[in-house]
């Protein structure tokens, strides 16, 4: 107070020096005034024009108070007064990945960078667009180089050791998870990633079998340590630090009921024991009605743009009656594509993304007091996840954007597919299990791109190609034996499949293969690997292959109604759980 006070006096002695507003300005900041700090920064940038650090500040300041975009052109404002600002650089950087410019952020980050190494900033913007882009090497490097300037920063190293994970070096990984959690107790995700963590690829039965069991071992871990850390937290930032999901755990082709309730017990322990929340719904609230009677559903994911969520999904929203329904749609992610857009233009209300802190996107969607809320998928978003594991509406329900029950008991119920559910599916969740009729969606079937030759697309000609299109992390041992024994007795045949997210997983499904065509006397090079390719020339694969093996614990979702749209025969075989019964209810419908 006593700075701030000496700070006015100044612009009070000098109403024309720039320095004087400036330092007003950094002083109301540090002493919690945004209004004031931002009217410091604006008076010192008219005075100054040229001020860069001035116009910097303004830009952080803006973005305290939710101004994102004016932040934004405040940074752009001053690197284009000084050029050779990295801070300032760095700055833009930040704004424009929170804003969903991938692209300008990585040329401001480059910028920065390029002017001074040691922008730690700088590095892990780079770190995080090479990591959503699939450059996962590059990711590290960029998250080690930030470590390298800033070793005790136990969120850089939580990311670090997610990337890490994804590219299935798990021993370091776990490592970087342990010493995060270690070097900020508050940093509560950072145990999850520690006793949770999965491969992407198993080695064995075996080896899923003890996986299994260390999350098991894990779950009851945590559960009698992060409610008491919580409980001397935050509310607002245990809400962000419970974002995690299992989301490899549903590839094992397991029953996971036990598990999730386990993990979505957890989850609500922790929650609950933090200080005075302030986003929770009481049971059975009536919402607000409109005039007009309609019941308000909204609808959450942090995929309704092209890709299989929002294909599966889009028509739950555009095909709504609204007669009976207003419809809210609450986008947790940047991005937009010509399906988001025609979400946006039947939606009664399309929220943007406004804040990516948790609390703020709870209140955000309590604030419109829907009826119900509707999440197509729980399990692949993290931030998702924990959204649903809080009361924001008096009916909660989910889809099968990721087919296992969520666990949590603040999910009413989950929409799932009458050909795809088995026989007493419903003891699988823990939620209410409504069966849609058909695949419980209006699928858009694909338009088909003109068919290339096989030499074109790097296939060999003139033997049977056999497409196993999916994932590397679907693909259960038993799979391996299927592919051994199919191409043992085809002996031209060949066997099409993809690289994985990175080489190492691609190499450790090699390994463990392998092993089972030597042990079939199956030549090795007869599964042909290629690196994955636009959705246009997958299609044009389909339409060079004879038939699709499908994965037996994992079964195709959009990759089996590709196949279908491409005449490509599948050949499937349901199991015991709806995520191993996809294909074959499609098939059969």
């Amino acid at each position: 107070a006593g700075a701030l006070d000496d700070a006015r006096q100044a612009t009070v002695l000098a109403p024309g020096d720039a320095r004087a507003w400036h330092g007003c300005g950094v002083a109301a900041a540090d002493a919690g005034d945004p209004s004031l700090a931002i009217a410091s920064f604006e008076h010192a940038t008219r005075l100054d024009p040229g001020y860069a650090r001035a116009w910097s500040n303004l830009g952080t300041a803006l973005r305290s108070t939710g101004r994102h975009d004016e932040g934004r052109v405040a940074f752009e404002r001053a690197v284009v007064a000084d050029p050779r600002y990295a801070f300032g650089w760095t700055n833009l950087a930040v704004a424009r990945r929170d804003a969903g410019d991938a692209d300008g952020a990585a040329d401001a980050a480059r910028r920065a960078i390029a002017i001074d190494p040691k922008q730690t900033g700088a590095h892990i913007v780079m770190a995080g667009v090479a990591r959503r882009g699939g450059e996962l090497d590059r990711a590290v490097e960029h998250y080690e180089r930030a470590l390298a300037g800033r070793p005790g920063d136990a969120s850089v190293r939580f990311a670090l050791a997610g990337t890490l994970a994804e590219r299935d070096d798990m021993a370091p990984a776990h490592a970087a998870y342990v010493r995060a959690a270690r070097d900020d107790p508050g940093l509560l995700r950072a145990r999850p990633g520690a006793e949770l963590a999965l491969p992407s690829g198993m080695a064995s039965a075996e080896a899923i079998a003890q996986s299994r069991e260390r999350v098991r071992a894990g779950v009851e871990m945590l559960r009698d340590e992060l409610p008491g850390r919580a409980a001397r937290m935050n509310a607002d930032r245990v809400l962000d630090e419970m974002r995690w999901t299992n989301f490899l755990l549903a590839y094992h082709g397991e029953n996971d009921r036990d598990l999730q309730v386990a993990y979505g017990d957890l989850v609500a322990a922790t929650i609950g024991a933090a200080k005075s929340p302030s986003w929770q719904v009481p049971a059975g609230r009536a919402a607000a009605r409109p005039r007009d009677g309609r019941r308000r559903v909204a609808f959450v994911s942090a995929f309704l743009r092209d890709g299989t969520v929002g294909r599966y999904f889009e028509s739950w929203i555009t095909g709504l009656p609204r007669d009976r329904f207003e419809v809210i749609v609450v986008p947790l992610s940047h991005g937009d594509d010509e399906l988001t857009a025609r979400i946006r233009a039947r939606a009664d209300r399309f929220v943007p993304l406004a804040s990516g802190r948790t609390a703020e996107l709870a209140r955000t969607i309590a604030a419109e007091t829907p009826d119900a809320i509707v999440y197509p998928e729980l399990g692949m978003d993290a931030t998702t996840f924990v959204l649903a594991s809080l009361r924001l509406a008096p009916l909660q329900a989910a889809g099968w954007g990721h087919p296992v029950t969520s666990g949590l008991a603040t999910v009413d119920a989950m929409f799932g597919c009458d050909t795809m559910e088995p026989p007493g599916g419903e003891a699988q969740y823990r939620e209410r299990l409504l069966r849609l009729p058909g695949l419980g969606t209006r699928y858009a079937r694909s338009g088909l791109p003109d068919r290339a030759a096989r030499d074109a697309l790097g296939l060999p000609g003139s033997v049977p190609l056999l497409l196993v299109p999916q994932s590397l992390f679907k693909l259960h041992p038993d799979d391996d034996r299927r592919i051994a024994r199919v191409l043992a007795s085809s002996p031209h045949a060949r066997v099409i499949a993809f690289a994985g997210r990175h080489p190492r997983i691609t190499a450790a499904w090699r390994t463990r293969l392998d092993g089972v065509l030597d042990a079939h006397g199956v030549a090795r090079e007869r599964v042909i690997v290629r690196p994955q390719v636009g959705h246009d020339d997958y299609l044009r694969i389909n339409l060079a292959c004879d038939a699709m093996i499908d994965s037996a614990r994992w079964s195709g979702g959009n990759t089996s109604l590709d196949a279908i749209a491409c005449g490509l025969p599948v050949v499937t075989l349901p199991g015991s759980v709806m995520r191993s019964r996809q294909s074959a209810g499609m098939l059969a419908q």
